[in-house]
C-alpha cells in the first residue's frame, strides 16, 4: 500500500507490516510502535543514500516489519559490491544512532526509559538485519560474497534457504511459548514475511541471471574491461545448467569436453546465451558446438 512519497520516491507499506502495526496498537504498545517505525524509516533512508552514493537510480521503497527494500532502476545484486554496500549501510544507521543516543544519555533530553527503549530497538532491528538470510540485509551480503564463486541463483537459493529455517525456528519458539499461554503474534507474522520474502526472492533470481548479460554489456562499454572465467562442462549438460554457473561482472569461456575429458569445442557467453534463446533451456552444449566454424 503507497503511503506517500519523499524525494520523488514512493514509499509502500508492506501487507506484513501493517497486520504487525494493527496487533502492536491492539495489545498497547503504540509507543514502541512509534520508535520502532523512525527507526525503520531512518534505516531505509539509509540504503536509499548509499545508493544515490553509488549513483544508483532508486525507484520506491518497501517498508517490511524488521527494515524495507530499497528497489532501483537497476539491478544492485548484479554487482556484488554495490550489493554488499547497500546492503550495510542500514544495519549501520542503527549502530550510529545507537553512538549517538550514548553520547547524549546523560543530557535526559528524551528521559532514561525512553532511551533504553531507542537502544533495544535499535539493536533489535541492526541484530535482526544482519542475520545472513534473505531477505534480510546479512543474506544480502551474503549473496553477494558467494555470487562471485558459484552465481547467482546458487547463492540466493543458500541465502533463503536460511530464511526458511529462521521463519522455522519463528514459528516453534511462538508454538512453545503458546504452550505455556504466552500469546506473541510477531513471531507468526515475521516467519510469514520470511518465507513470503524467501520465495519473492527465489523467483527473482532467474530474472537477475538473465539481467546480468545486459549488465555485463553495459559494464565493458563503460569501463572498456571485463575479468574472463572459463569453466569446463561435459559434452551433454544443458544450457540451463551452465548458466547457473555464471557469475556476476565476468565474462565466461566454457570449454566443452567428452566424458574422456578430450576437449570437443570452446563456446563463448555469447553462444551460450545465443543458444538458450535458440534452442532452449534443455539444450545440450554439445549441440552448440555445430554452428561454430572455429575451435581451438
Amino acid at each position: 500500500m503507497k503511503i506517500g512519497v519523499l524525494f520523488n520516491i514512493d514509499i509502500y507499506i508492506n501487507k506484513m507490516l501493517l497486520l504487525m502495526l494493527v496487533i502492536v496498537i491492539l495489545i498497547g504498545e503504540g509507543a514502541r510502535l512509534a520508535v520502532f517505525f523512525v527507526i525503520i524509516f531512518v534505516h531505509e533512508t539509509a540504503h536509499v543514500m548509499m545508493a544515490r552514493f553509488l549513483q544508483l537510480g532508486v525507484k520506491e521503497i518497501e517498508l517490511l516489519p524488521f527494515g524495507g527494500i530499497v528497489r532501483l532502476e537497476t539491478l544492485f545484486e548484479l554487482s556484488p559490491r554495490d550489493e554488499v554496500l547497500v546492503s550495510v549501510a542500514g544495519p549501520l544507521s542503527n549502530i550510529l544512532m545507537i553512538v549517538g543516543c550514548l553520547a547524549f544519555r546523560n543530557s535526559d533530553l528524551l528521559g532514561l526509559e525512553n532511551y533504553d527503549l531507542f537502544i533495544q530497538a535499535n539493536l533489535a532491528i541492526a541484530g535482526f538485519n544482519l542475520l545472513p538470510v534473505l531477505p534480510l540485509d546479512g543474506g544480502r551480503m551474503l549473496r553477494a560474497m558467494l555470487s562471485r564463486e558459484m552465481g547467482i541463483k546458487k547463492a540466493t537459493r543458500i541465502a533463503t534457504f536460511g530464511g526458511f529455517l529462521l521463519a522455522l525456528l519463528l514459528v516453534m519458539i511462538g508454538l512453545y511459548a503458546l504452550y505455556y499461554r504466552i500469546f506473541n503474534p510477531t513471531l507468526f507474522v515475521t516467519a510469514g514475511f520470511l518465507v513470503y520474502s524467501a520465495v519473492r526472492e527465489n523467483r527473482m533470481a532467474a530474472y537477475i541471471l538473465l539481467r546480468d548479460i545486459t549488465y555485463k554489456k553495459d559494464v565493458l562499454l563503460k569501463e572498456g574491461i571485463l575479468p574472463v572465467k572459463e569453466i569446463t562442462v561435459l559434452y551433454d549438460v544443458a544450457v540451463k545448467d551452465v548458466i547457473k554457473k555464471f557469475v556476476p561482472r565476468c565474462y565466461h569461456n566454457v570449454v566443452v569436453v567428452d566424458d574422456r575429458f578430450r576437449v570437443k569445442g570452446y563456446l563463448s557467453e555469447a553462444d551460450i546465451v545465443h543458444g538458450l534463446m535458440e534452442y532452449g533451456l534443455d539444450t545440450p552444449v554439445l549441440s552448440l558446438l555445430g554452428n561454430k566454424r572455429h575451435f581451438r
